[in-house]
């Protein structure tokens, strides 16, 4: 997504084409990778993303391109949505990313939502790459229950445990 690139891009001009997230679409058929970041792994291998990041993923799958999530482990929740807290699950940001404030009589004519994460589902992603290696999203449920203890899956819990 256009939004993370830095302007002293290392490559050469040749090499990287900088396009506006909305034409992702008209041009993910002359790419033969996607390579992305996430701010949550969760546990049935599905994304919490920027957003936009759903738009461009469901693109590549209509291009058959494929989805690489490079992610460090401590990204990963033990957690899942649940269709009912779907609204818990984003943030919803304030409006001056996409309005500016020079634009103030507009502030209040208009209502703005801006949600900052995408839930992308597993299915999407072809691959994790991890700091212990490369995985496939379905692999996730293996990975949790080895990092995690099965009392720790209920985060709002305020009780502690022993470890048995």
């Amino acid at each position: 997504l256009s939004s993370g690139i830095n302007a002293e891009w290392p490559l050469r001009p040749g090499d990287t084409t900088l396009i506006a997230d909305s034409a992702a679409f008209a041009m993910i058929h002359i790419v033969n990778k996607i390579i992305i970041g996430t701010h949550t792994i969760m546990a049935d291998g599905a994304l919490r993303a920027l957003n936009g990041t759903h738009q461009l993923a469901l693109a590549a799958k209509h291009y058959a391109v494929p989805v690489i999530v490079c992610a460090a482990l401590y990204k990963l929740s033990p957690t899942h949505l649940c269709s009912y807290d779907h609204d818990a699950f984003n943030k919803v940001i304030g409006p001056e990313m996409m309005v500016p404030f020079r634009n103030a009589n507009l502030h209040s004519r208009v209502l703005v939502s801006n949600p900052e994460f995408d839930y992308v589902p597993g299915d999407l992603v072809e691959l994790y790459i991890t700091n212990i290696g490369g995985h496939a999203p379905s692999y996730f449920y293996r990975i949790v229950s080895e990092l995690y203890h099965f009392k720790d899956f209920d985060l709002d819990s305020e009780t502690s445990h022993d470890d048995t």
